[in-house]
C-alpha cells in the first residue's frame, strides 16, 4: 500500500517536469536525466507494490524515495522563481550573470537527485525488487493522484514512523500551546530526517486546524532575504503579485498579516548562525504567528 501511494508522489514530480518543460530550458540534459530516471524508478516502485515487499530494508528505501521527491520539487520550484525573479530584472548585465549561476546551481542539484535515484534503484535490485513496464494504472487523472498523496504523505501510519510520530505528535502539542515559545527549531546532522519530521508536523490535521495561515520554504545554504519573504507571501496569499513588490513593500504586507491571523511558517535548512537574523525582521513582536526551522548547525537554535 505505501509502495502505491507513493508512487503518486513520483507521478506528481514527473507531471511537474513535463507541465514546466518549456520553462526548464537551459539545463536540458539534466531535465532529460531526471525524467528518465523517475520513469525507471516508476517501474521499479510497481514491482515493490505487485509483490507487497515487507522487509525493512525496502521501507528504508520508500521513506528515501518520499525524500527526493520532496527535494526535486523544492529544486525545481526555486528554480522557476528564480527565473521568474530574472525576468522582471531591469539590470541586463545582473540578469545575464545570474541566469548563468542559477542554471548551473540547478543543474547541479538535479545531477544529484538522479544520482540519489541510482542509489535507491541499485539498492531496491540488492532487495529483489525488479524493473516492470508501468501499466495503464498510470492513466489516473492528476487530481486523483495528488489526493491520494496528500493522504499518505501526511499521515503516519507506515510501521517505520512509529518513532517519528512520536517527534510529531510531541512538536505540534508544543507549536498549538499558546504560551509556548514562538521559534522551535529541529538541528542535527545531514541525513537524520529533519526535513520528514518538519514536513509531517506541518501537515498534521490539528495544525491545519489551529493555525489560520501556514507556509513552507526552502532556505538552503544560498538564499537571499527577498527570496524568502516572497516564497512566504506567495504562500499565504497567493494572489499576491509579490514579484513585483519591494523588500519594503513585502516586510509591510507580512508583518501585517503576521500580525493579525495565527501562522506558521516552516523554514526549511537553515544553515548559518546569521540567517535568522536576515530573515526575521518580517515577523512582529508579541503576535500569534509560529517558526519552525530545521538546521543541521546546531548555533542557529541559540540565536
Amino acid at each position: 500500500m505505501a509502495e502505491t501511494l507513493l508512487s503518486f508522489g513520483v507521478e506528481k514530480l514527473w507531471d511537474l517536469l513535463v507541465r514546466e518543460s518549456e520553462r526548464l530550458q537551459g539545463v536540458d540534459g539534466q531535465f532529460d536525466e531526471l525524467k528518465s530516471d523517475l520513469s525507471m524508478l516508476r517501474c521499479f516502485l510497481e514491482d515493490a507494490d505487485a509483490k507487497k515487499h515487507t522487509s525493512a530494508m525496502v521501507r528504508n528505501t520508500v521513506k528515501e524515495i518520499k525524500e527526493i521527491v520532496y527535494d526535486a520539487e523544492d529544486i525545481i520550484e526555486i528554480f522557476l522563481l528564480k527565473e521568474e525573479l530574472r525576468k522582471t530584472s531591469r539590470n541586463n548585465v545582473r540578469r545575464f550573470s545570474s541566469v548563468i549561476v542559477n542554471r548551473m546551481g540547478v543543474a547541479f542539484d538535479m545531477r544529484a537527485i538522479s544520482k540519489r535515484i541510482s542509489k535507491v534503484i541499485r539498492d531496491m535490485q540488492s532487495l529483489g525488487v525488479q524493473q516492470v513496464i508501468v501499466n495503464e494504472r498510470y492513466t489516473q487523472t492528476l487530481h486523483e493522484r495528488q489526493r491520494e498523496m496528500r493522504q499518505t504523505f501526511s499521515t503516519d501510519n507506515e510501521e517505520h514512523l512509529v518513532g517519528l510520530e512520536k517527534n510529531v505528535d510531541q512538536l505540534v502539542c508544543y507549536l498549538a500551546k499558546e504560551d509556548s515559545s514562538q521559534v522551535v527549531s529541529i538541528t542535527g546532522m545531514g541525513g537524520i530526517g529533519k526535513t520528514t519530521l518538519a514536513r509531517q508536523v506541518f501537515n498534521h490535521e490539528t495544525v491545519k486546524g489551529h493555525f489560520e495561515g501556514l507556509a513552507w520554504v526552502s532556505v538552503s545554504q544560498h538564499f537571499t532575504r527577498e527570496y524568502v519573504w516572497q516564497t512566504t507571501l506567495r504562500k499565504l496569499r497567493p494572489e499576491y503579485k509579490v514579484l513585483e513588490m519591494s523588500e519594503d513593500e513585502l516586510q509591510e504586507e507580512l508583518v501585517r498579516l503576521l500580525g493579525t491571523q495565527k501562522t506558521l511558517i516552516v523554514l526549511d535548512d537553515i544553515w548559518n548562525e546569521g540567517d535568522w537574523d536576515i530573515i526575521k525582521p518580517m515577523f512582529p513582536r508579541g503576535k500569534d504567528w509560529k517558526v519552525l526551522f530545521t538546521s543541521r548547525n546546531e548555533g542557529v537554535a541559540l540565536r
